[in-house]
């Protein structure tokens, strides 16, 4: 479901991640300033709106993963109304005999709301960038040493083999009849079962790699080409034109009706 999203051939995959990664920097940067619900609350229905519209995400999809960081940020909400640092003074109604002001209330939407912004612009990110491309992007344009990317892609490679390892090991063990394991200790037990093989496995996995990047002249002595390029496009003007100016439009709303 993943890959699926992350290889589509809508808008947002089209974007250079290095422009994606630094709009997530500059809408955390603009939000630093923001206490007040309605602001958080635009950007937050509108973020939503271009991963749905211009991710081609289902909205099911979405609010699946969304829904877990949504209990994460009624927390925020609930400390101001129990653990407020100053009580406000608009008393809304009682929790027996504790009194929820609206001050509090709207503090802690704020803070939750922020916090759901800076979840929906990640799953944005993760949604809608491949990882190859993203390290591609960042050895290109940010400089980034080959040796560092090229190892970071090859340790995300790794993951599916990991797991094909570990049902390997785990179908291995059950032929053995040691069963499935009872009581804590038992995990415990199996979680080193399994443990030990992996480990050995992924040290083997990244010696051979290593030696492999070296031989290739991944070392960052020398001056690259590459075969896919990720060059900037009329799509990483339009998203970054788009985004300064919503948050203009934002800071002009705020302006006027003093939010």
């Amino acid at each position: 479901m993943l890959e699926q999203y992350q290889k589509g051939n809508h808008f947002l995959q089209q974007v250079n991640p290095t422009l994606k990664l630094i709009s997530i920097l500059i809408v955390i940067f603009f939000m630093i300033s923001i206490y007040d619900p309605w602001t958080p609350l635009i950007i937050f229905v509108v973020t939503v709106s271009v991963i749905m519209l211009l991710g081609g995400v289902s909205l099911r999809f979405l609010l699946l993963l969304l829904l877990p960081l949504s209990l994460f940020a009624f927390s925020f909400v609930w400390i101001n109304v129990v653990f407020p640092a100053e009580r406000g003074t608009t008393i809304l109604f009682h929790i027996g005999s504790m009194p929820v002001a609206l001050e509090n209330v709207q503090t802690g939407v704020s803070l939750g709301l922020r916090s759901l912004i800076f979840a929906s612009w990640s799953v944005l990110f993760i949604l809608t960038t491949e990882p190859t491309k993203l390290m591609l992007s960042l050895i290109q344009h940010c400089k980034l040493p080959p040796r560092f990317g090229y190892g970071m892609m090859a340790a995300y490679r790794f993951l599916p083999l990991f797991k094909q390892e570990y049902d390997q090991i785990r179908a291995a063990h059950r032929i053995r009849g040691l069963g499935e394991p009872k009581g804590v200790l038992s995990k415990l037990n199996e979680m080193k079962r399994y443990a030990i093989p992996l480990l050995a496995s992924a040290i083997r996995k990244a010696e051979r790699v290593a030696i492999a990047m070296e031989a290739k002249g991944f070392d960052g002595s020398r001056k690259r080409t590459f075969y896919h390029l990720v060059p900037w496009t009329r799509k990483d003007l339009a998203f970054g034109t788009g985004l300064i100016i919503f948050l203009t439009g934002i800071i002009f709303l705020r302006n006027i009706y003093l939010i």
